[in-house]
């Protein structure tokens, strides 16, 4: 925990030992949806997420902002996200996510350059803004072979420097938890991206990883026990790296034959779960992929994607909401 630790002491703003919460989320705006809340009666136009946070989830204290191979500065703005997440307090969570699905080890060799161009590009940006701030690299990089290559150890070990250029930031890894989630035990399918990954962890600050789930690609018990399964992964790499663990982005979709229940109850496990996973695996984050449904939202999981929020896309809590807010 030293390193985290060290770099949570530049904020006076946050508890030292504190877990993040992070919702996930820029703005409520009208190219995606015009939100009204329950509580907190805010105008049908842009907003930033942090300004529904500080009414809605008081334990939130961190947010995640996707960095695509698309990404432009302009997504989140300097002059928004110094004053309404920096300065309120909230730890802004940067996920790298240049290579994507396209992920393998030959696009990786052949777009190495392009993909350090990018992260010099978003590191200017990273430097306009002042306080402390997180970088994931790659996340779910270890999948079509990816896993086993081991120069990947090189390019997260170059991709840490570059990003240490700048002083008030912490970097590390994301790995994908992909396997049989008939188990929440699964060592063997878990020791496969350690090839890629050996080298690379002892220098990095922390290992994150992600669990999403949805009816479209899991059965209920599947989503239910995601928060066991969480629990057991982040020990596993806590122990074999001996690093902090962040949960970069848990998704827990509503979508489906009740839905809105088994999500509920997942969540509700996660409240249980997250204390030991600060006490055995050094967890010092945990982020929730989407904080509201997100219409039109495509990916792995199709129809899904949409309702992987806590709150519907009108603003209305759904019952995994409650739990959402008990998480710290």
């Amino acid at each position: 925990m030293i390193k985290i630790l060290n770099f949570l002491l530049l904020s006076t703003t946050l508890v030292l030992a504190q877990t993040l919460i992070s919702a996930g989320g820029f703005d409520v705006s009208k190219r995606k949806a015009c939100f009204s809340f329950h509580a907190s009666n805010l105008p049908c136009e842009n907003v930033n997420i942090t300004k529904v946070l500080q009414k809605e989830s008081y334990n939130t204290n961190s947010v995640a902002l996707w960095i695509t191979k698309d990404w432009e500065e302009g997504w989140y703005d300097v002059e928004t996200t110094q004053k309404e997440i920096i300065d309120k307090g909230y730890t802004p969570m940067f996920i790298f996510y240049w290579f994507a699905d396209e992920i393998n080890p030959q696009y990786v060799e052949d777009n190495k350059a392009a993909y350090f161009q990018a992260l010099k590009r978003f590191l200017v940006y990273l430097k306009k803004l002042d306080g402390q701030k997180i970088v994931i690299l790659n996340p779910e990089y270890n999948m079509d072979g990816t896993e086993a290559y081991k120069p990947m150890n090189k390019l997260f070990l170059e991709s840490y420097k570059l990003v240490r250029e700048d002083k008030q930031t912490v970097v590390g890894p994301c790995v994908g938890d992909f396997g049989d989630y008939n188990y929440v035990d699964e060592p063997d399918e878990w020791d496969l991206f350690d090839p890629s990954l050996n080298e690379a962890a002892k220098e990095a600050d922390f290992i994150a990883f992600q669990e999403m789930r949805a009816s479209t690609r899991n059965t209920p018990a599947q989503i239910i026990n995601t928060a066991q399964r969480a629990y057991n992964f982040s020990k596993y790499l806590q122990k074999k790296y001996n690093k902090p663990t962040l949960l970069a982005y848990v998704a827990l979709s509503s979508y489906g034959k009740n839905g809105e229940k088994i999500q509920e109850e997942a969540y509700k496990r996660f409240v249980s779960y997250l204390p030991k996973m600060k006490k055995e695996a050094q967890l010092e984050l945990l982020g929730t992929f989407h904080y509201f449904d997100y219409p039109g939202h495509v990916g792995y999981f199709n129809k899904a994607e949409e309702y992987f929020g806590v709150l519907r896309k009108d603003g209305t809590p759904k019952p995994a909401f409650k739990y959402y807010n008990m998480l710290k």
